[in-house]
């Protein structure tokens, strides 16, 4: 597994490179905000490692495996901005400050599923193309493979996918409680007459009225 640093360094090169030539050293080490010769001896290790192709005051582009990981590295973080601005109420730096410290975090479960949360949006609050995931079926087809949640009986666990809602509100509603992308939720019990669900999320016990488990979809395990 890539460190946080390879894929800091990797998204950074994607990103100079997005539309094609390569990247400079000092434009990196400007982006970083390190010294140019950090920047040297770790393009050197990456070269060594089969991510970059680096040569000395030539610049560095990515190899395959490098231009993979920047990718979805970027994919990450302009997701990550587009949540935190539209859902969180945060902008600019302090948007991109929080995208650089979630995205490494991030799993790629929790990005499907946050992608999904969001209608699969196609660009970053900057205007950046939002690159597609590595999943070979469309949106559409990416938002039909899940369930509801309250289509899951008592004892059966699942995946929580995303909130099919437009309201911000419910939305961070649901997120505050523990409803996030990725995390693993059981029923424990569906109380009679549309009463509401009781679920176990992250360690703790919780009420949902029937209404939320409609909208609040899931991925069945196995």
């Amino acid at each position: 597994m890539a460190s946080e640093i390879t894929e800091q360094y990797l998204k950074v090169i994607f990103n100079l490179t997005e539309d094609g030539g390569s990247a400079k050293t000092s434009d990196i080490a400007q982006v970083l905000g390190i010294a140019p010769s950090s920047v040297t001896e770790m393009l050197q290790k990456l070269s060594d490692k089969g991510y970059v192709n680096y040569e000395p005051y030539r610049g560095v582009t990515l190899r395959h495996k490098g231009r993979k990981l920047g990718c979805k590295m970027a994919r990450k973080h302009r997701l990550l901005e587009r949540f935190l601005q539209d859902y969180m109420g945060l902008e600019g730096p302090s948007s991109h400050k929080e995208a650089c410290r979630m995205e490494h975090a991030l799993s790629d479960e929790a990005e499907h599923g946050l992608c999904k949360m969001m209608h699969h949006p196609t660009e970053c609050p900057h205007g950046k193309h939002i690159p597609r995931c590595e999943r070979r079926i469309t949106c559409d087809k990416c938002a039909e493979n899940t369930v509801p949640l309250s289509d899951l009986s008592e004892g059966e666990s699942a995946t929580v996918s995303h909130l099919a809602s437009r309201s911000r509100q419910e939305l961070c509603r649901m997120l505050s409680m523990g409803f996030v992308p990725g995390s693993k939720v059981t029923v424990e019990k569906k109380l009679p007459m549309g009463g509401p669900i009781i679920v176990s999320i992250t360690g703790t016990t919780v009420a949902i009225a029937r209404d939320i488990g409609d909208i609040l979809h899931v991925m069945k395990a196995g």
